[in-house]
């Protein structure tokens, strides 16, 4: 299949994991109109919020998890592929959450999970602080997976800012990124574009990137703005600062044409 069809749901998280399955679900339902092959949601696309004790005490375990549930279900019905951005998730035993992306098959079965491998340690102004390596484990290895139209692969969000992760995908044949987030809004701003359309030119690979919007539980912001890029850095499709589902189709073979007129990942040098 050359042509594929995406559909992202950009949503203004809620607090709870069952308020935002109800929400995920009624999303899901708006997408068919579009007959999407792939659906991707955002990061914390179970529960969102600036109170750390508040997140920990709300999160489920894997099994429990309402919005994973519901998407498993979805996909098995309608017989097609959904990214889970990720699910902030308890772990047995473990005092720390995960932050894990799901890749589930058109069957219904998760046949991928990813976990966050930079977190989000940063202190953009007096508002903007987040330390999520107080909270999170960070996972320790990449991961794509074989589709029908090709190989994707799973970042989540920070991950964004660091090239290597991207390249490293690109070179086990990723044909298409994908980038769950929830950017902050000063951040969203001034480099959530660029860094997307870096990473597309850089890898001459699709970037596909649903994300968070709006204002969520304990004060805290996201950016909005979900994108799907083409291999040459140009922006297919853009949401804006609300609650949308973004639909587009990309032509896979667009990579192909792209790479032959700027072969930059096959002349790469080692140094």
């Amino acid at each position: 299949m050359k042509k594929i069809k995406i559909s992202l749901l950009q949503i203004e998280g809620k607090k709870l994991p069952i308020y935002n399955a109800k929400l995920i679900k009624k999303l899901l339902n708006n997408s068919l109109k579009f007959k999407p092959n792939l659906i991707c949601l955002p990061e914390c696309s179970n529960i969102i919020t600036k109170d750390k004790e508040f997140l920990y005490h709300n999160t489920t375990f894997q099994k429990d998890c309402p919005v994973l549930k519901e998407c498993i279900d979805f996909s098995k019905k309608n017989k097609v592929y959904i990214n889970i951005g990720s699910l902030l998730l308890k772990k047995e035993g473990n005092s720390k959450l995960l932050n894990r992306s799901f890749f589930i098959n058109r069957s219904g079965k998760v046949i991928k999970y990813y976990d966050k491998i930079h977190l989000f340690d940063v202190k953009i102004n007096k508002n903007e602080i987040h330390k999520e390596s107080d909270l999170f484990y960070s996972g320790n290895k990449i991961a794509y997976v074989k589709t029908y139209f090709g190989k994707i692969g799973l970042t989540i969000c920070y991950d964004l800012r660091f090239p290597n992760i991207f390249q490293k995908l690109t070179k086990k044949g990723a044909k298409i990124i994908l980038v769950p987030a929830a950017f902050t809004v000063p951040t969203g701003k001034d480099h959530w574009e660029i860094l997307l359309r870096s990473r597309a030119i850089e890898n001459t690979s699709f970037i596909v990137s649903a994300a968070q919007c709006g204002n969520h539980h304990g004060g805290r912001k996201t950016y909005g703005h979900s994108m799907i890029i083409n291999p040459w850095g140009k922006i297919i499709k853009k949401g804006s600062k609300f609650q949308t589902i973004i639909n587009a189709t990309i032509n896979i073979e667009e990579i192909n044409q792209i790479r032959k007129k700027m072969p930059s990942i096959k002349n790469q040098k080692k140094f």
